[in-house]
């Protein structure tokens, strides 16, 4: 029969901590509480509170058996004595899945001791509990899976089941920690009372911004996050982001004394070497992490790079090679989820590598990574991103998706947002509804594309039903399928409606309201105009001007400060010119503000200014809610800042396409606002986040906050699939865009974003009437546009154009070039475009408009148009730029190229242009393969760069592949030589080949051709 008996539970010391960290049978238990899981075990077994007084309660048939001095254990029932270990053997040996997990409570295990004949280590055995195992349940029909029929006699005859096991006396005080179970009705312990140790594995797992912000909660977690042995790369990459002058010391002494400078056609190996020195933990087991990174794709490219590139490294320590094939996987790595699956493969139960020191070495290479790109190091900007977007993932686990954000429920259910969409929040949401408001009190919060920011304000009026909420816009309205998702407490209008209520209406009762904005020729035929075009102009942006600002009175900053000469040159104002035309100004406003005056209309933006000036009180609302802050102009601005109650300010720096936005920036920056941000996008995955983050970061020269996306699965490659949405920057490049679409041989169905109406069809063919009013075939038509009515007499269509010129209406000359292209057979394309146009996306398969009516919507598919922005070349070709700088573009523009590639969900098919853009941060979109692969029996295949003369190199390990792009034609994916990846990689191309044959690749390109 088999003899057993129980182990006896010790609380570890300290010393008995630390000796198990340093040992390989408690390293997974310790340093990977979370990967180490056995199935249906609870992972905080061994925290909860039980009852001690019932040990004392035993039976002498429960308790445990005496020992002699040689081990001997003796049965009180029948005086034999049983073999067993002796007795340090017994007390010391453990089960480190016993400090993990279990599905029974910590007082009813018991060790099974089977005799091995053979003298190998006995295993333990641990009990499983029955489906009754509450307090004061039936513990005498528990169950012992996998243990023989023998042992569960014996432990229901000697009644062990059940039993309580001894423990070393310890203060109730340290139990209790996660909560409470059976007798015990409150925890019984505190936060304060974990351990420095705990504190660390659990700090570890924290943004680094968390890490700075949590400092301030006691004096222990203020002493565990200021030691500078606990998570330092985590942190000196959060301090070197924020451009933090010590952390800039701190590296640059790091590269410079590695050799990993720009100078130094070697400091990819450099870096590599570097990284190779880390420390790492007595307990890490290096054959159980490499047989863990074998399960990776790239684990044999990189063991093979280093044989030929690092066979110092490859030879060496084997620990030192360990970190080195991380990180050149992590350099190989071309998507984010290869860098996912490096986290994973290294997190696994059988790595003995613990999570802090996985985090470490990612940390390090992440800030080397985006050091060398701040020195100016050709290396890919994807390197880096990828690596920050795993990283961001693994800190900030819980997330919402797309369809949660956009799809909440109605006033009628629930109002808990956890119950409403079952998911749980980022901790910038969360932190965002936990923040409450006070009257005076601004909260700016600046968002990314897709993050949610509408979302985000619904949810917090849902929170507070108490609360009054005014929910405003700028000039859009708020659309149905948002409307309908407010709780009843909110307010829903924008502020021209709030204007046009108080002020508005009488303007319109009395018929002087003016439809469309304010144009030079509806001040042209007045005196203060003169009958100079130039002169009405100069009025008309004066008043514009007057009408966004928060000046109560007009004055010579509203005056442009150059113009428009009859010659067609730019002349700047001088000062008396400005003081003339403030009085002409002055005067035709307040005969804009007479009801009683009916020479000058009113305009949408003048009694907006009107409202403004009368300092409107909406005490009436407890917070209002400010949505797309970025289109704001100064005077809503000033609107909404005057009010006593709270605020909460939501937009996008990016996406502001407007001209006054330093003005509105200055007036929140006066109220002292508590910032916030919002970065994860649940749009959109990685592949397209990578694109819009290079956006910001090459071009806006955005280095601290980052944009990432969700787990999405999207891409930028490829032909477009099903409905794809076309955006452009013009109306003259949507009507080319119809135009082909509709004079192909399979025509698609279109929808036109903003609608047919709004697309301006009849205003090109008033312009085409115009432009042949004087020949047969317009005799009878008429001209219902006023404006363009009004030049049959000054000028005809020469004098519309050169109108459009001089005052800068960039849309009426995008029609007249339309109309100018097309000629007479503009009517006939406009009847066949109307005939395919739709009023519902779902029957479209095409979707045509600008980026400027697209804002706010998001799409599966979206095209970028030829028009949106235009480059040269590659960055690599220099003399093709012809002296091109990013610097030298508008901000405006590089907002509208962010906001097209941010409205896509699933696929974005990107322009030429696009691509010239993202060689500047030395993004090609190539693909390390092994070059055995590409080797066939005749000779090595050619280099895929047109005009390229040269051959795959047998010797390298490894070639870059180019992806397909729908930009190049079929067929346009293939090897790079070893000139060709140079000139693209930098000095990443050391990894794939030789220094030796790296220096006697030549670049040979067939004459007269210079490879793209």
């Amino acid at each position: 029969m088999t003899q057993c008996r129980r182990g006896k539970r010790r609380r570890l010391a300290p010393s008995d901590c630390l000796s198990l960290s340093n040992s390989n049978v408690g390293a997974v238990s310790l340093t990977q509480p979370f990967s180490s899981l056995a199935a249906g075990r609870d992972s905080h077994r061994g925290l909860y509170p039980w009852n001690r007084k019932a040990a004392t309660q035993l039976d002498p048939l429960q308790r445990p058996a005496p020992r002699n001095a040689n081990g001997v254990s003796e049965n009180t029932t029948s005086g034999k004595a049983s073999a067993g270990r002796p007795h340090s053997e017994v007390d010391l040996a453990f089960d480190p899945r016993d400090f993990l997990a279990s599905d029974s409570s910590i007082e009813r295990d018991v060790f099974v001791l089977h005799p091995n004949p053979s003298g190998e280590r006995h295993v333990p055995l641990l009990g499983c509990p029955s489906k009754n195992n509450g307090v004061g349940g039936d513990t005498s029909t528990r169950s012992f899976e996998g243990a023989p029929a023998a042992f569960q006699q014996n432990q229901m005859r000697t009644g062990i089941i059940g039993a309580e096991l001894d423990v070393d006396p310890l203060p109730d005080s340290y139990f209790g920690l996660l909560g409470c179970r059976g007798s015990h009705s409150q925890p019984s312990g505190h936060v304060t009372q974990l351990p420095d140790e705990i504190l660390r594995a659990v700090f570890c797992h924290l943004p680094a911004v968390d890490l700075y912000r949590l400092r301030s909660v006691c004096q222990q977690w203020q002493r565990v996050l200021s030691d500078p042995m606990f998570a330092p790369w985590k942190r000196r990459y959060y301090r070197y982001r924020k451009g933090e002058g010590r952390a800039v010391m701190e590296m640059d002494k790091i590269l410079k004394e590695n050799n990993i400078t720009k100078d130094n056609e070697l400091c990819m190996l450099n870096l590599i070497r570097y990284v190779s020195l880390f420390q790492h933990g007595r307990s890490v087991n290096t054959d159980a992490v490499l047989n863990c990174l074998q399960h990776h794709p790239l684990f044999k490219q990189s063991k093979l790079c280093m044989s030929q590139t690092l066979p110092d490294i490859n030879h060496a320590a084997r620990i030192s090679s360990t970190w080195a094939i991380q990180a050149v996987i992590v350099l190989l790595s071309n998507s984010v989820q290869e860098i996912r699956r490096l986290i994973s493969c290294l997190g696994r139960p059988c790595s003995t590598l613990p999570a802090t020191e996985l985090v470490e070495v990612l940390y390090c290479l992440a800030t080397l990574l985006f050091a060398l790109r701040e020195k100016g190091i050709s290396i890919s900007n994807r390197i880096h991103y990828n690596l920050f977007y795993a990283l961001y993932l693994r800190e900030n686990p819980a997330t919402v998706s797309s369809k949660q954000l956009k799809h909440l429920c109605s006033s009628q259910e629930s109002n808990s947002w956890h119950l409403r969409t079952n998911a749980s929040l980022n901790p910038e949401l969360e932190r965002i509804l936990n923040l409450e408001t006070s009257p005076h009190h601004v909260i700016k919060i600046t968002g990314y594309a897709g993050t949610g920011k509408t979302s985000l304000l619904i949810e917090y009026a849902w929170h507070r039903p108490h609360l009054r909420f005014l929910y405003v816009r700028p000039t859009k309205p708020v659309p149905e399928d948002v409307a309908h998702l407010f709780p009843p407490n909110v307010d829903f209008t924008t502020m021209r409606t709030k204007a046009y209520q108080c002020i508005g209406h009488k303007y319109h009762q009395k018929k002087k309201l003016m439809i469309c904005g304010l144009k030079p020729f509806a001040v042209l035929g007045s005196p203060e105009g003169q009958g100079s075009l130039s002169r009405a102009n100069l009025i008309s942006r004066s008043l514009c001007a007057f009408f966004s600002s928060v000046d109560e009175a007009i004055g010579v900053a509203h005056v442009p400060g150059d113009h428009r000469s009859t010659c067609g040159g730019i002349k700047p104002m001088e000062h008396h010119e400005k003081l003339e035309l403030v009085e002409d100004v002055k005067r035709i406003w307040t005969k804009m503000v007479d009801l009683r005056e009916p020479s000058h209309l009113m305009t949408h933006d003048g009694y907006l200014k009107l409202w403004q000036l009368s300092n409107p009180n909406l005490s009436q609302f407890d917070v209002i809610l400010l949505d797309e802050a970025e289109d704001c102009s100064p005077v809503i601005m000033d609107i909404v800042l005057s009010q006593k109650c709270g605020k909460l300010l939501v937009g996008d720096p990016h996406q502001q396409i407007c001209s006054f936005k330093g003005a509105s920036e200055a007036l929140v920056e006066a109220h002292r606002p508590t910032l916030l941000s919002l970065t994860q996008s649940f749009r959109f995955g990685p592949e397209i986040a990578y694109v819009a983050a290079t956006i910001l970061d090459v071009c806006k020269r955005v280095k601290d906050k980052t944009l990432v996306g969700g787990y999405q699965d999207d891409n930028t490659s490829g032909r477009p699939v099903g409905q794809v949405a076309i955006l452009c920057r013009t109306t003259a490049a949507v009507f080319d865009e119809a135009v082909r679409i509709v004079t192909s041989d399979n025509p698609n169905k279109i929808y036109l974003i903003g609608g047919l109406d709004t697309f301006g069809m009849d205003t090109m063919l008033d312009i085409q009437m115009l432009m042949i009013k004087e020949t047969e075939q317009a005799a009878g038509l008429e001209i219902r546009d006023p404006l363009i009515r009004l030049f049959e007499r000054r000028g005809g269509f020469r004098g519309l154009r050169n109108y459009a010129v001089q005052v800068g209406d960039s849309e009426l000359e995008e029609r007249i070039a339309v109309v100018e292209k097309y000629g007479l057979g503009l009517p006939s394309l406009v009847e066949k475009i109307t005939n395919q146009c739709v009023n519902c996306t779902t029957f479209a398969n095409v979707i045509l408009g600008t980026v400027h009516k697209a804002k706010g919507s998001e799409f599966e598919t979206v095209q970028i148009a030829e028009d949106l922005i235009k480059l040269p070349g590659f960055q690599h070709n220099p003399h093709v730029l012809s002296g091109f700088r990013i610097d030298s573009v508008p901000d405006v523009n590089w907002n509208l190229l962010y906001i097209a590639v941010t409205r896509a969900k699933r696929r974005l098919v990107m322009s030429r242009s696009l691509e010239y853009l993202l060689s500047f941060a030395s993004e090609y979109f190539l693909k390390p393969v092994l070059t055995t692969n590409l080797l066939g029996k005749g000779l090595p295949p050619k280099c895929h760069i047109s005009g390229c003369l040269n051959r795959i190199a047998r010797e390298a390990v490894l070639t870059m592949m180019k992806a397909p792009s729908p930009q190049y034609g079929p067929n346009v994916d293939g090897p790079l030589c070893h000139a060709c990846t140079r000139l693209r990689t930098g000095p990443l191309i050391h990894l794939l080949a030789s220094p030796q044959l790296v220096r006697t690749g030549v670049r040979t390109v067939m004459r007269g051709r210079d490879p793209p």
